[in-house]
């Protein structure tokens, strides 16, 4: 009996240390593991170390390139100015040939005595010199302005004055790289049409579903502020980085944050009641037309773009652009309606701001009246935006028929006199 347990004692025993020795070695072999994977690590670290400082070299060299290239480029604009300058003044000399006129003091005074003795020299009369200089100007000058225009995009532009408020310094805010400037537009475009169709919705159940409560109402302005604020950022942007965004558009998006910042602190008396249902309406039917304006006139400029004919970062607007003109112009009708929309919301707006009735407050019957002149305003810029495009328009397709008629009228009267000097005609 004792022998028995004795031998299972010992087997245990074996057991056990057979058990240790696996786990041993299993430990061993995920250290060594680890080990291996650290040092690997290490050397990745290392490796990236290395790499890094060389690119903080040249991303100083590269930042001190793009400093210096800026300042030779102010210098040549400036240089370009000056000339410009110079030959105004040396064509007045030409023109009034007055000696006492070169006894003035100029900015340049010694370089066009010396342009005029080197004429005077040459034996040019003041016809030729004034040939010269247009010359000078018209060619020279004129090539050089265009190449600096083309490429002034490509260099590190100021940010504008509202930028600087903004973000409150000199940070630097353009993108010189094309893709990144394609990325940064294309992401301007879809955050306007998904807060565009937000609103949208909003405005929808605003105006039909949901009952008038204040608190609602504020966090919808509110949205409409902080989209208004961000667009003029945005587009500061894009402008600094080369895109031509009309004056008026920019400033109709301005104006556009000073509107929706009054109707954000209106208070919920009998006027801000009457003109509400209104309001939300107006709302939906310009989130609609925007909606449409966006996947018209990105069809449009994809076209143009792969055309040549428009550039890179031409954005679609809420308005009429003459290049809309090139294809279907049935939105010019809803966008006209809109506009007397905005007319008839300053009227609304005026009349409840002389109302005492509706609004009692003296203070914030002259505030309608503000709000009322702004309404005002956007249909005056938005009408006569739209006027002027179709104006133009209208006027270039006269020229284009004016101009076929003379080609026609010029190909009848040569076919005629081919007939009449023909010896074969009869």
């Amino acid at each position: 009996m004792a022998a028995s347990e004795q031998l299972q004692s010992n087997t245990v025993t074996k057991r056990r240390r057979k058990r240790s020795t696996i786990s041993s070695t299993a430990f061993d072999v995920e250290a060594q593991e680890l080990i291996e994977k650290w040092e690997e690590l290490s050397n990745d670290i290392n490796s990236f170390k290395n790499s890094h400082e060389i690119y903080l070299t040249h991303l100083e060299e590269i930042e001190k390139l793009k400093k210096d290239h800026r300042i030779q480029f102010n210098k040549i604009e400036t240089k370009i100015k000056n000339l410009n300058e110079s030959i105004d003044v040396h064509q007045s000399l030409i023109i009034v040939p007055d000696e006492q006129q070169l006894n003035t003091p100029t900015k340049d005074k010694s370089e066009l005595l010396r342009i005029r003795r080197d004429s005077e020299r040459k034996k040019e009369t003041p016809e030729e010199r004034i040939v010269r200089l247009s010359t000078i100007r018209e060619h020279l000058i004129k090539q050089r302005s265009d190449y600096l225009k083309r490429i002034k995009y490509t260099l590190p532009q100021p940010p504008e004055r509202y930028l600087r408020i903004i973000l409150g310094s000199e940070l630097p805010v353009s993108i010189l790289d094309k893709s990144t400037q394609w990325k940064y537009k294309e992401s301007y475009e879809e955050f306007k049409l998904r807060v565009t169709l937000i609103i949208m919705v909003i405005s929808l159940l605003m105006s039909t579903i949901i009952p008038t409560y204040r608190a609602l109402d504020a966090v919808f302005h509110f949205l409409l502020v902080w989209y208004y604020c961000t667009l003029t950022i945005r587009e500061s942007i894009l402008v600094v980085n080369g895109s031509k965004i009309q004056f008026w558009w920019r400033l109709h998006h301005f104006i556009s944050t000073i509107c929706t910042c009054i109707l954000l602190i209106w208070p919920s008396t009998k006027s801000y009641k009457i003109f509400r249902q209104q309001h939300y309406i107006f709302s939906l039917y310009i989130s609609c037309v925007q909606v449409l304006l966006y996947y018209y006139q990105r069809g449009l400029l994809y076209r143009l773009r792969a055309l040549g004919e428009s550039d890179e970062l031409q954005i679609s607007i809420e308005g009429f652009q003459s290049w809309m003109l090139r294809g279907l112009s049935f939105l010019a009708p809803f966008l006209f309606i809109g506009y007397l929309f905005e007319l008839y919301n300053a009227y609304v707006l005026y009349n409840l701001s002389i109302d005492s009735n509706a609004e009692p407050n003296p203070d914030w019957q002259f505030i309608l009246k503000i709000l009322s002149a702004i309404f005002f305003i956007l249909f005056l810029g938005n009408f006569f935006t739209m006027y002027m495009v179709i104006r133009r328009k209208i006027s270039e397709r006269i020229h284009d028929i004016q101009w076929l008629q003379h080609r026609y009228e010029s190909v009848k009267t040569l076919v005629k006199r081919i007939q009449s000097v023909n010896p074969f005609h009869k």
